[in-house]
Order: structure tokens, then C-alpha cells, then sequence
């Protein structure tokens, strides 16, 4: 489907009474909201290892989770490695007890999978997954049995939680798709409700959406736009807020946290365009790196470091990993 097709659908359901709805419908039709429990378990992994990286552990932990999306796999995952508490938040409708119940259900022939890459405990995490009771009779229940709390509508900028409340924060596929500003209260919000020593583990695309269904053009396809001429394709169902890399870095740090982890993927494709010229950049763009520009994937870790207690890390820059993954993984 050629990208300004699809632009033009997603924009008159972004306006229409009971858009989201018909929007949802659409949707099933063509099965994008069918599970995938291997493709988003990758994803959940993902962010697991982030975790592990840092030394820290999941079983035992509380965790708050920004944008739930169709299935609650992030949630499944973390709640089978042995976290006690979660919590999931969403400003769409998308999860149901129906599709809640079909994605556990679907993840089971994938359990022994999930414990080699996890090298988890192959009876613990069946006797954990037994415990889910796809029999109940509401979404809540039904989560409850995971030791799972879904809220929407959620606002993640504004919880009703204490200060120190969880020990993660993690996102997956989320963050590209919300404005700058709300981006920034968000950030401050979970710093607020992270325990000391707690991580924001977060993974998304800052690349251009489109090119997932039209290889006509590249994920860089969205730099050329000014942010008026961008906004007809770019808001409503299809928004995303064409932050770089180094933008992201920048909310993160001024929110107080320490970067632990940053990792991006260039796309080279991309990434040569903009080299030779042939990639068209609206000057909102042209101060940015090459590489900066061209990345399509980024994973990070901030830590909420407790300043008044001797820490095992040096507090400064050099601590900070920087990695380019080179293979792809359960990111698209």
C-alpha cells in the first residue's frame, strides 16, 4: 500500500465518530491484531536482558508498564521471570478479555522457548503460567491471576502512586508514538515513582512507520517534511513525533536519570542517502548527525541513582554503553 494511501485512511478515521472503533474492526480483518507471542516475547526479552545488563534481576520486582497495546505480553513475561507486581497503562482500548485470553493462550507452545532464552526455571515459570485463569469472568480477574493491574484510560504522566513505588519502568513500541511534551512529564512521573536504583528500560522506532508497508520509501521518509506539511500524515492513529535518538537521550538526562545503557540501529539504507544527498532534509533536521538521523531502533536504561548513597558505579559519562545492534530482532 503506498504510504500516502494509508496516511489518508488512518486520517479520516482519526476524525470520524467511532474512528477508534471501526478503526479496531479494520484491524481484526486483516489480522494485525492476531497474536504473535513469538515476535512480541522477543520484544519483552529484549527488554529482560536490558535489565540483566544492569546487573539487576526480575524476580521479585514491581513493574509499571506505558502502553499495554493489543496483548499483554511485556506484562506475561516479566510476570513468568518472577515479577510480583505490574502494572499496565494505556490511553487506547485495544486490550479485551478476548484478546487477553487468546494471547495467553497462544504464548503456551512458546513457554519452553521463553525459559531457554531467559535461562529460566523451566518448572517455576509452568507453574507460574498454571496460575493464569483464562476461565475468568472479567479482564481484570483474569489479569489478577498474573499478578496484573490494567488501567485505562491511564495517564502515565500524572499516577496515583507514592513516591518509590516500582522498581521498573519499561516500554516497548511506545514512545515514538507520543508528543514531546507529554514524552517529558512522562519521564519526570517515572523517575518519581522509581525506587532508588530503579530503571526506565524503554525500546521503540524512531523511524518513519510507513516504509513497514511501502518499500517505495525508506524510514527516513519523514525528514523531508516541514512539521506543518508533516502534520496531515503524522497525527491522529498514525502520530509519531519524529524525535531523534539524541532528543530522547537529552529528556531522559534533563529528568534527573543516569544512562545506563544506549544502544541504537542505523539504517544504512538511510543512512547513504543522506551521505550522497539524495535524502531531502527539512532544516529542522539538518543540524542533527548523519548517523543520528538514520537510526531506526533504540534501546535505553536510566537509572534513578540514590545521590545520597555510596553507588558501585561511577557517576559520570564513561559509565554509559553505547552499542549498535547488527542483527534485528523483534523490533519491527
Amino acid at each position: 500500500m503506498r504510504w500516502q494511501l494509508k496516511s489518508f485512511i488512518l486520517r479520516q478515521l482519526s476524525v470520524m465518530p467511532g474512528g477508534k472503533s471501526a478503526y479496531l474492526t479494520i484491524q481484526r480483518i486483516l489480522g494485525t491484531t492476531r497474536p504473535q507471542p513469538r515476535r512480541d516475547f522477543t520484544r519483552a526479552i529484549e527488554l529482560i536482558e536490558l535489565i540483566r545488563e544492569t546487573g539487576q534481576q526480575i524476580n521479585g520486582t514491581s513493574c509499571y508498564e506505558v502502553g499495554t497495546g493489543w496483548h499483554p505480553y511485556t506484562p506475561l513475561a516479566f510476570y513468568l521471570a518472577g515479577a510480583e507486581q505490574i502494572e499496565t497503562v494505556d490511553v487506547n482500548p485495544w486490550l479485551s478479555l478476548d484478546s487477553a485470553r487468546k494471547a495467553i493462550a497462544a504464548a503456551e507452545p512458546h513457554l519452553e522457548w521463553l525459559c531457554e532464552s531467559l535461562q529460566l526455571d523451566k518448572d517455576e515459570v509452568w507453574s507460574r503460567y498454571r496460575k493464569i485463569n483464562l476461565q475468568a469472568k472479567s479482564l481484570s480477574q483474569l489479569l489478577e491471576t498474573m499478578n496484573c493491574r490494567y488501567v485505562y484510560p491511564g495517564d502515565a504522566t500524572n499516577t496515583p502512586h507514592p513516591p518509590q513505588s516500582f522498581d521498573f519502568v519499561v516500554s516497548s513500541n511506545v514512545l515514538e508514538h507520543i508528543p514531546e511534551e507529554i514524552l517529558k512529564n512522562i519521564a519526570k512521573e517515572s523517575w518519581r515513582i522509581l525506587n532508588p536504583g530503579g530503571l526506565a528500560v524503554h525500546r521503540f522506532n524512531p523511524g518513519d512507520h510507513y516504509a513497514n508497508d511501502d518499500s517505495r520509501v525508506s524510514t527516513g521518509n519523514f525528514l523531508k517534511f516541514s512539521e506543518n506539511k508533516w502534520k496531515p500524515h503524522g497525527s491522529g492513529l498514525a502520530y509519531h513525533n519524529r524525535l531523534r535518538c539524541s532528543q530522547y537521550s537529552q529528556i531522559f538526562r534533563e529528568a534527573g536519570y543516569l544512562s545506563l545503557i544506549e544502544k541504537t540501529r542505523v539504517d544504512e539504507r538511510v543512512l547513504q542517502e543522506i551521505t550522497n544527498g539524495k535524502q531531502e532534509l527539512s532544516p529542522e533536521f539538518q543540524e542533527f548527525a548523519p548517523a543520528d538521523l538514520a537510526s531506526d531502533y533504540m534501546w535505553t536504561v536510566g537509572m534513578k541513582a540514590n545521590v545520597n548513597a555510596d553507588n558501585d558505579f561511577p557517576a559520570n559519562r564513561d559509565y554509559i554503553v553505547q552499542q549498535t545492534p547488527k542483527h534485528r530482532t523483534g523490533n519491527a
